[in-house]
């Protein structure tokens, strides 16, 4: 009996032994999985930080003046949109003969001259792009005792470690607003941003697309939008009722979806992906077909456009050089910052396959 209690006694024993070892195993593994998990977010962090495109409102980041060479802090506090009734002189002061939808874009952030010598501030005040216009913004509005003067604006100094807070506007159309980007130092391949709508706030975020997955190159809030969605990309040598404009060329063939929500009527062409090689626009030729009928005036017939509230499925014809085809990338560049493909909705795709 002795014998038997002393044997399941040890085999208890052995047991928990093993199951101890086998939990400081598995809290060790734990911990180092959480650790690698930790380090791989850092990473994932460092290198977002690093490749960023853009800033948020709040953000502080910096710059070097383009004119003095100087380093600055930049922090955007608030950007909103007001209707023209209130601003009528000053908007008729921006653009001759405006139109009705046209109102005031105010844009408030402060900067900060971190620097060891002045700074003008034509290095600091911002570009407003839109789609049909890049003006600088306009310090003079609202009124104030500061700033009287626009040319004079751009040589007003900012000393060594001095802040200022600035506030300034732009007349543009409200449905331009929607795609309004602060842009300071344009002409870098590398501009500092900030999108008058967050990203996190808007359906046409820029980033990489799926095939099948819903893409909005216009997104104006509530249930004003342009979606198109690209279910099937194929290369074909030859279409029937389709003629070729170029020698040694194929087909990039799209199958697509249309959906037009805006309050005015679009052409099709305009929203078909832009065609891009080595980060620039490629020559091709677009055509289209609808239920199967190639549409025979792609650019002014009413077959080529797309009324508000209208869905519409068709096949989208992108005839290339054959040397090319397999090398272009497909994506819809922001109508706001056209000369920027990194701020684009890309399409992820392999032709090759």
């Amino acid at each position: 009996m002795f014998k038997v209690k002393f044997i399941f006694i040890t085999l208890i024993s052995i047991f928990l032994l093993i199951t101890g070892c086998s939990n400081e195993k598995v809290e060790s593994k734990n911990k180092e999985n959480e650790a690698n998990e930790e380090q791989s977010e850092s990473n994932n962090n460092d290198v977002d930080e690093e490749n960023k495109l853009y800033h948020e409102f709040g953000e502080t980041f910096e710059l070097i003046g383009y004119y003095s060479d100087v380093p600055a802090e930049i922090t955007v506090n608030e950007v909103w949109f007001e209707k023209g009734e209130e601003h009528k002189e000053f908007i008729e002061s921006e653009i001759s003969s405006p139109s009705e939808d046209v109102g005031v874009t105010f844009v408030d952030y402060t900067v900060k001259n971190v620097g060891d010598s002045s700074m003008t501030l034509g290095d600091v005040i911002l570009t407003y792009r839109y789609p049909t216009g890049g003006p600088e913004l306009n310090l003079t509005y609202p009124k104030n005792d500061t700033f009287k003067d626009y040319t004079e604006t751009f040589q007003y100094e900012l000393a060594p470690g001095e802040t200022m807070e600035l506030k300034g506007a732009v007349a543009v159309e409200e449905k331009y607003s929607f795609e309004g980007t602060l842009m300071w130092n344009p002409t870098q391949e590398k501009p500092e941003v900030v999108f008058q709508i967050p990203q996190d706030n808007r359906r046409d975020k820029i980033g990489t697309y799926d095939i099948g997955e819903d893409m909005y190159i216009d997104d104006r809030g509530k249930n004003r939008f342009y979606r198109v969605r690209i279910n099937e990309i194929e290369i074909i040598e030859e279409d029937d009722s389709i003629q070729k404009s170029m020698d040694d060329s194929s087909f990039l063939v799209m199958d697509m979806e249309f959906e037009n929500q805006l309050k005015e009527e679009r052409s099709l062409y305009s929203t078909f992906p832009n065609v891009m090689l080595d980060g620039k626009e490629t020559i091709h030729s677009p055509h289209l077909k609808i239920d199967g009928n190639a549409v025979d005036d792609l650019y002014e017939g009413e077959e080529g456009k797309i009324a508000p509230g209208e869905t519409i499925k068709g096949k989208v014809f992108m005839e290339v050089q054959n040397s090319n085809i397999e090398d272009i990338k497909l994506m819809y560049l922001s109508d706001a910052l056209l000369t920027y493909p990194d701020f684009s909705l890309k399409i992820n795709y392999d032709v090759s396959k």
